[in-house]
């Protein structure tokens, strides 16, 4: 039997829609079909690998392995996937809410009953149903168990981001220590984990290291014996309650170079033992980001299909104020990448055009009709209705207006994802006065660091798997490889592409990421990996 999901239109080479997949509340099929149910702009970076790595601990918990078995890449089938989340509404309410607990414990008074009766009486007045007693059998004194909520605190993601305390989000080093994202009411409305991180455990589910970075987040990430996790068990009592049953979003193509990519990220970056793993969760969150933008424009390339290669990011290290040509240069990319977004819409609908399907309807009597259900069927969409009852627009009328409200979607689409993800991770700026441009921080050098670095690498081979790795061009060479044109033809002056590359060379030295050995020769460094070897032309021998 043939079902609704079944008949939507795919892109070419995309997995069935499963039959899981709830999609009452999809009023315009294109961008998903594309690129996936769902990228969504104000779900940030952070919380993306947040609500992946909630699947992760899902899975470990039911004693199954971190990523599932899929079919093969020649497979229609799509994963079916259902995971529960926690609430763990004491332990967020202690973090994110209760503003008596700091007060008590700097207040004057030292009788520790006192203390406990005053704070317990507050939450049992002001926050019905809400049972916090455990607390004074956990903690020996009401000083310690503020101190330890004062430090819990600490962990808080996005702390400046002003989202309702139903969420707001703790680093995810344990199972106690995940929220849903819920209202006031505990449903779970996802305001802002809108399934972006299960884009990317699918992405990784999809990768073929998923075995060997399996391992790794269960070694490194999944433990509930870390310090973290520990700490926010005892303020968050024994309470278990949890939310969902909730079925994986929808990823259409099986197989990517930029899946393989990423995982080989997450492989690189978990792989750095010298390093806490609360530390690498920021360079974490800021590589996934990267490729998730980047499987943004492939698939819109794809989608294209005019065989030509992805416009690379260029990015502006000068800084220099005004519309000078490395700031120009740069905005030129960010504006060419958001139109190709646009332009694979508007593919996606002439493929459907050329179709056998459309071509009859056109060739129909009853074509407006006939039109209407089609696009019904293979879009989720209707057309405007007309003040006339009687009368139904052409069929290429339609689709015509079909297209223009695809491309020009408002809120919430593809464009802004890619605008939002982009600032998020720290490599696009924007300025009310100069526009916006690929400018990176120092936060997202040195992801890209950590993610590439092993043995020091000479600087021009780091340039240059930037540019084959994430399509990031810096100086000259790489500007006239990526753009293919002469040097006399470069898109910005030379002397300027020197100067550009040279800025990034000072900003990896005074980040502790460089080590020049001589006018000539420069390395790329990774001090939390054990190096003893060089990548690159010369050896770089540590005493």
């Amino acid at each position: 039997m043939t079902t609704r999901n079944q008949l939507l239109q795919l892109a070419e080479g995309a997995v069935r829609v499963p039959e899981t997949q709830n999609l009452s509340s999809v009023k315009l099929w294109c961008e998903y079909a594309i690129w996936g149910l769902l990228f969504y702009d104000d779900q940030s970076p952070w919380l993306t690998v947040v609500e992946a790595l909630h699947i992760c601990f899902h899975r470990k918990g039911l004693g199954d392995p971190v990523f599932t078995a899929v079919a093969s890449v020649t497979s229609a089938e799509h994963e079916a996937i259902t995971y529960r989340l926690r609430l763990n509404n004491e332990l967020r309410h202690m973090l994110f809410r209760d503003r008596e607990v700091i007060r008590i414990a700097n207040g004057q008074s030292v009788d520790e009953k006192a203390r406990w009766h005053g704070w317990l009486e507050t939450v049992s007045r002001d926050y019905t149903g809400l049972e916090l007693g455990y607390l004074q059998d956990e903690f020996d004194t009401f000083g310690e168990m503020a101190r330890s909520v004062e430090l819990l605190r600490t962990a808080e993601i996005e702390a400046q981001s002003a989202k309702r305390w139903t969420s707001r989000h703790i680093l995810p080093l344990g199972p106690d220590m995940l929220f849903a994202d819920v209202n006031d009411k505990n449903s779970l409305d996802r305001k802002f984990m809108r399934r972006t991180g299960e884009m990317l455990y699918l992405m990784l589910n999809r990768a073929s290291l998923r075995d060997e970075l399996g391992h790794l987040i269960e070694t490194r990430l999944l433990n509930s014996g870390s310090p973290w996790n520990r700490l926010a068990r005892r303020i968050g009592g024994p309470t278990t309650a949890s939310v969902g049953d909730t079925h994986i979003g929808y990823l259409p193509m099986s197989s990517a170079s930029s899946y393989d990519r990423l995982a080989e990220d997450w492989v690189a970056l978990l792989s750095l033992r010298n390093i806490p793993v609360e530390n690498l969760l920021d360079p974490l969150e800021r590589v996934s980001g990267l490729m998730q933008i980047l499987y943004i424009l492939e698939r819109a390339q794809e989608t294209i299909g005019d065989n030509v290669p992805v416009p690379p990011f260029f990015l502006d290290l000068l800084g220099a104020t005004g519309n000078n040509p490395i700031r120009k240069l740069s905005a030129n990319q960010f504006r060419r990448h958001r139109s190709m977004q646009i332009e694979a819409i508007g593919a996606f609908i002439d493929a459907f055009a050329d179709s056998d399907h459309w071509s009859a309807v056109l060739a129909s009597a009853a074509g407006g009709k006939e039109a209407m259900d089609l696009l019904a069927t293979r879009f989720r969409w209707k057309p405007s209705r007309s003040p006339n009852p009687d009368w139904m627009p052409p069929p290429e009328e339609q689709l015509a207006e079909l297209r223009t409200q695809a491309q020009n979607s408002k809120g919430h689409s593809i464009t802004s994802t890619f605008s939002n993800h982009a600032k998020h991770i720290g490599m696009l700026r924007a300025q009310r006065s100069s526009g916006t441009w690929y400018a990176p921080s120092d936060a997202f050098l040195e992801a890209l660091v950590l993610a590439n670095i092993t043995t020091p690498m000479e600087f021009g081979d780091f340039l240059h798997r930037l540019m084959t790795r994430y399509n990031i061009v810096i100086g000259p060479e790489e500007v006239r490889i990526a753009f293919n044109v002469k040097t006399s033809a470069l898109p910005a002056p030379l002397a300027d592409l020197k100067e550009n590359e040279r800025r990034l060379e000072d900003r990896l030295r005074v980040l502790g990421f460089l080590d020049r050995k001589s006018d000539d020769c420069a390395f790329v460094i990774n001090p939390f990996h054990n190096a003893t070897t060089t990548s690159g032309a010369a050896q770089l021998v540590y005493a």
